[in-house]
């Protein structure tokens, strides 16, 4: 290891100290503190210690380096930025519009609301999420599947902005919070809502956390269906009206989809890494071109299913409900083309793919809320 060296920043007129890079044997308990802290002491110094590259040696095995940074030449910003990036929070869209979905379509239905359980019920699965967001960057970065540079994740912890474990235990308050406000819906109907809850708190939790890990074990597609879709749907309709029908799931359904698809660009681009990390995935076991296929049968499934609520509802749900979100067809249809048309999926043409993905099932999910509220406006 090379000692640390002082060299003048001319542009900042102080002085900061650089360090070579640093290789950790990756079965070392020296791996697992500096994952879990992201900081390396050498006696009064303290470096930022950023993971930046898995080297694999024939003769010495696996070793992790790591890029050691003066943590007074790290820009970071504001607190309330890093935290808004850390929970992803415009990725909150994927529990806030099937929620505010089924809202709409409850009152549609004639049925009676219970604003405080509604409002309680969508706070709830707002910090779920943000729960399962944040759980998720620890375990990819304690598997090095998120490195400095790469796509996945929020990127704050690689950055040094934040300890995997603070952003660790930030994900058990949120859990925690998510359950509490999600009492009172099960005070209202026990029996189903169990079942429901039951799913959101081992599907949530065990999505990314060891030693369950749905994600890495080929489970994340089923997880975000289901966490996403019918059990968000049927949990808050049973919170905020006590009741449900199979419109109420077919909606879930088709955000669930929509959902899966975020999720299956995402893991399309990284095969190649989920493969080395040993983390099995819906795509990893299909392959690039059969995933591409199963990417398609997703949106068909999600479209279809509104139109199969939309058709079961009626009279009730006017024209607009179903011709309003029809037009979320077209951003779906140029992401479908682009993904299928690649070469592979590490066409430069696909570097945003799974940021498009995600705008892909906004535009679906508000299309339907905004068809559904026109729909109220013609019904009343």
């Amino acid at each position: 290891m090379s000692s640390a060296e002082s060299v003048e920043d001319t542009s900042a007129s102080s002085t900061f100290l650089v360090h070579e890079p640093l290789l950790v044997a990756e079965r070392s308990t020296d791996l697992a503190h500096l994952l879990e802290f992201g900081r390396h002491r050498e006696g009064d110094l303290e470096w930022i210690a950023r993971p930046a590259a898995v080297v694999d040696d024939p003769e010495k095995g696996r070793s992790i380096r790591f890029d050691l940074l003066d943590p007074r030449a790290v820009a970071q910003p504001s607190s309330v930025k890093v935290w808004l990036q850390a929970i992803r929070a415009i990725s909150l869209t994927a529990t806030l519009t099937p929620s505010i979905a089924v809202l709409l379509y409850g009152i549609l239905r004639g049925w009676a609301i219970s604003v405080p359980l509604a409002v309680a019920s969508i706070v709830g699965v707002l910090v779920l999420q943000i729960g399962v967001n944040l759980m998720n960057d620890v375990e990819d970065h304690r598997r090095l599947i998120d490195l400095p540079g790469t796509l996945g994740g929020a990127g704050v912890i690689q950055q040094g902005w934040l300890s995997a474990r603070k952003v660790r235990i930030a994900a058990w308050v949120a859990f925690a919070s998510g359950i509490v406000l999600g009492v009172p819906a099960l005070l209202r109907s026990p029996s189903i809502m169990l079942i429901v809850g039951v799913l959101a708190v081992v599907g949530g939790v065990g999505y990314s956390w060891s030693p369950v890990g749905l994600k890495y074990k080929a489970l994340g597609d089923l997880a975000v269906l289901l966490l996403c879709g019918p059990a968000l749907t049927i949990g808050f309709a049973l919170a905020a009206f006590g009741t449900f029908d199979v419109g109420v799931v077919l909606v879930g359904g088709t955000f669930g989809l929509a959902a899966v698809g975020i999720l299956h660009c995402n893991n399309l681009q990284d095969i190649a890494v989920d493969r080395s990390r040993g983390a099995a995935t819906v795509a990893t076991l299909l392959g690039e071109g059969v995933s591409r296929v199963y990417l398609v049968a997703l949106y068909v499934l999600a479209f279809s299913s509104w139109g199969l609520a939309w058709a079961l509802a009626m009279p009730r749900l006017p024209l607009p409900a179903l011709l309003v979100p029809a037009i979320a067809l077209l951003p779906t249809a140029n992401l479908l083309r682009s993904i299928l048309t690649a070469k592979s999926m590490q066409d430069p043409k696909l570097a945003l793919v799974r940021v498009t993905a995600a705008q892909t099932h906004l535009a679906i999910g508000a299309l339907l809320c905004i068809g559904l509220g026109i729909s109220l406006a013609i019904h009343h």
